[in-house]
């Protein structure tokens, strides 16, 4: 219920802020928002499911290992996000020239600078958090982030416009940061130890391939968005953001339970009924969590697309393509935790590279046929997400079973 009233809170809160800035601005909006979660993505090394992973691994079998981890995770990501910050206002103008098209707007892009530390520390602190199992302390919190964003975004962003929604972010942020470092700090016991070299090789090691991943994730996020201003406008990444809005509450259930699903995966990793069981409840869970409400939200599609306002003239349509892909999307995070459970990140980043690069190759190709800048990349996700799942499936499945044919 506390994940229900953040995810709902923050979807209200972006459908009053896309009207009270309007689709162009609201591009604009995005593309900053966009660039700096994508670098904080880069920074983070795929740290947040590591620590998940290890974690939930060390914290029966070694608990005096619980603070090496965080020390260490913790110190690579500051030292990695520090220097990004600081080339990000090191160039800020032609960061500004790039994706605003305005470099008088650089101030803008200094003063969002700043997410790229906090949320790369979040999804650290997250991953954390999920390895302790502290998921109804988690919610907890994410209750009042979701009150204190929808108060800020709406308030600022209606007096301040786009500088305001920015703030807003910034403000947001720093707070869940707080918040979530706090309670790590509740529930760990410190210990001055030396390094453990070791250690710190096996979470590197098994961090590299879902570092790249992340890599790959966050630089397709942002191409995406760019290239819809690129060969189109704002206004039309507007409408794409827009549409997608509604994607993020209907796969609230399915984002929280990522790192839930990985932490009990792992535990029992090396048992492969229990571990068959865990898989095949959470896909049940998804499955109905994303397909009731897609339904629901196709049916009142114009209801819901009338509170963005005017100029978003169309976007019902797209609302009504763009839900279906949260199903796509559902049942491929589960076996996306499955992969990193059994330790199979490279097997997974290969995927995710073909199901990327096809979404480029095939909105560029909608696009030379004419076709909208936001209905060409929401039917290229649609169509590539669905193959992506199909092949995630389908090997884990053949994985699975060569496994039981080498035990037997």
């Amino acid at each position: 219920m506390g994940n229900v009233i953040f995810k709902g809170l923050s979807l209200l809160g972006g459908i009053l802020v896309a009207r009270l800035l309007g689709k162009s601005v609201f591009g604009e909006f995005s593309i900053i928002k966009t660039t700096f979660i994508s670098v904080a993505f880069i920074t983070t090394l795929g740290f947040g499911y590591t620590t998940t992973k290890f974690v939930a691994d060390y914290k029966k079998k070694h608990p005096q290992k619980l603070y090496a981890i965080f020390k260490f995770t913790q110190k690579t990501i500051l030292i990695l996000t520090i220097i990004a910050f600081l080339i990000v206002i090191l160039f800020s103008k032609n960061i500004a020239a790039l994706i605003l098209e305005n470099e008088s707007m650089y101030l803008y892009v200094r003063l969002v600078a700043i997410l790229i530390v906090l949320n790369s520390l979040n999804f650290l602190y997250v991953g954390y958090l999920s390895g302790l199992g502290l998921f109804k302390k988690m919610a907890k919190i994410n209750v009042y982030i979701g009150v204190i964003t929808f108060i800020l975004s709406v308030s600022l962003t209606y007096f301040f416009s786009l500088i305001g929604a920015l703030i807003a972010l910034v403000i947001a942020q720093s707070i869940n940061v707080f918040a979530n470092y706090n309670l790590i700090s509740k529930n760990i016991q410190i210990n001055k130890t030396e390094k453990d070299k070791i250690l710190n090789k096996k979470i590197l090691l098994y961090s590299l391939p879902i570092a790249i991943q992340e890599t790959v994730y966050a630089i397709m996020s942002w191409l995406i968005n760019f290239l819809i201003i690129l060969y189109v406008s704002f206004g039309e990444l507007g409408m794409y953001t827009a549409a997608i809005q509604l994607n993020a509450i209907i796969l609230f259930i399915p984002g929280i339970l990522r790192n839930v699903v990985l932490s009990h995966l792992s535990k029992n990793s090396d048992n492969e009924n229990s571990h068959k069981t865990v898989l095949n409840t959470i896909l049940i869970i998804n499955i109905l969590a994303t397909l009731i409400p897609c339904i629901l939200v196709f049916i009142f599609s114009d209801f819901v697309s009338s509170f963005y306002g005017s100029t978003y003239q169309g976007l019902s349509d797209l609302i009504e393509i763009s839900i279906f892909t949260t199903v796509f999307v559902s049942i491929s995070n589960v076996y996306v935790q499955a992969y990193m459970s059994k330790n199979m990140n490279w097997t997974m980043l290969f995927f995710r590279i073909i199901r990327d690069a096809g979404i480029v190759l095939l909105f560029i190709y909608l696009i030379n046929e004419n076709k909208p800048g936001a209905s060409s990349m929401i039917y290229s996700k649609l169509i590539l997400s669905a193959i992506f799942m199909i092949i995630m499936v389908l090997f884990y499945k053949f994985k699975s079973r060569s496994i039981t044919n080498e035990r037997t």
